[in-house]
């Protein structure tokens, strides 16, 4: 199979309405325009013709056309719509088109954009937080260890999220989750582990990892948080600092964490590329937290802090997923 043109299929940011009450840049969970932009001018740069396809209408649109593409991959960036299962949307209609896709399949994006159940399947293999998912109606859980933290269970970017999500009882878990149930109807609540905030961008596929790049986040000069969560705001006002983990932390760490975010993908049946996020305590043990199988690519995203801090060209990062796709398309495993 050889590929000629590049799609690239994105819903993006400017679509959406702002999910932040400080931003005055639209904040949610898609890549903005100027991220697509930028992708597009990158990959041209080094040879290759792409242009952007569109979104999830426009793959209806083309489905419903009966369009055919030949000797074209399609790079999916679309974290959908509005829908709760919106995630695996372009990953459905791709395959609808009979079209060869970079990217996870609708399955694979689903699991991944559950984070009570995406632990629950990692669970045999790393070290998850334990949690109880609660849906509307239900009773709130007994027997949890305190702290908890409060998640939409659905979410990413995290939306509905702010540091009273932090719960040190059951009063204050009566106080936030019935508003959080009504906006999102099932809500993960978790046991809150302290440590190192870590999340490692992940390319390639099983033997054959093109890059696995640990990461660690600042806040407020703090690095190891013991009562603190990357809410929506704290992310949306980009006062968070990101660095190659290396910088910080020793090999064997590092190591073990390019190790745990392989096995998580692999046991998901993630494909070419995602974000895997951590918490990494004192005493070395890595708790395993959420799954990004369609993380925002652009300049100050964890590609761009790669590829300054690595001084690897940005478009070649991008190729690189590319290259994960084609050589698992072209290989006798699909």
């Amino acid at each position: 199979m050889r590929f000629n043109k590049y799609y690239i299929v994105a819903d993006t940011r400017e679509q959406f309405k702002n999910e932040s009450l400080i931003s005055l840049r639209p904040y949610n969970d898609h890549c903005s325009n100027e991220s697509i932009n930028y992708i597009v001018e990158q990959l041209r740069e080094i040879g290759y013709d792409v242009e952007v396809f569109g979104g999830v209408e426009k793959l209806i649109e083309a489905f419903y056309q009966k369009k055919i593409f030949l000797e074209t991959l399609f790079l999916n960036f679309s974290d959908g719509l509005n829908q709760k299962s919106r995630k695996a949307q372009s990953a459905i209609l791709l395959e609808l088109l009979g079209v060869p896709y970079m990217g996870s399949d609708p399955l694979a994006m689903l699991m991944a954009g559950n984070k009570a159940y995406a632990k629950k399947m990692v669970s045999t293999e790393v070290r998850v937080p334990h949690g109880i998912l609660v849906f509307k109606n239900d009773s709130i859980p007994q027997h949890l260890k305190f702290p908890v933290v409060l998640k939409p269970n659905r979410e990413g970017s995290s939306i509905g999220i702010c540091q009273k999500n932090i719960c040190s009882n059951v009063q204050e878990i009566e106080t936030q989750l019935p508003n959080l149930l009504t906006q999102f109807s099932e809500i993960l609540v978790e046991e809150y582990i302290p440590g190192y905030e870590i999340t490692c961008f992940v390319i390639g596929n099983r033997d054959n990892y093109y890059l696995t790049e640990p990461i660690i986040c600042e806040y407020n000069r703090v690095r190891y948080f013991d009562n603190f969560v990357f809410g929506l705001e704290e992310k949306a006002s980009r006062h968070r600092k990101e660095y190659l983990a290396r910088n910080v932390l020793n090999n064997l760490q590092v190591e073990n964490i390019r190790h745990v975010a392989q096995i998580v993908f692999e046991t998901l049946n993630m494909k070419d590329f995602a974000r895997v996020d951590f918490r990494l305590q004192k005493d070395g043990q890595l708790y395993f937290i959420e799954i990004n199988g369609n993380p925002v690519i652009s300049k100050t995203s964890e590609i761009g802090i790669i590829s300054r801090e690595l001084n690897i060209p940005f478009g070649e990062i991008v190729a690189n997923i590319i290259h994960a796709a084609t050589k698992r398309l072209t290989s006798n495993h699909e």
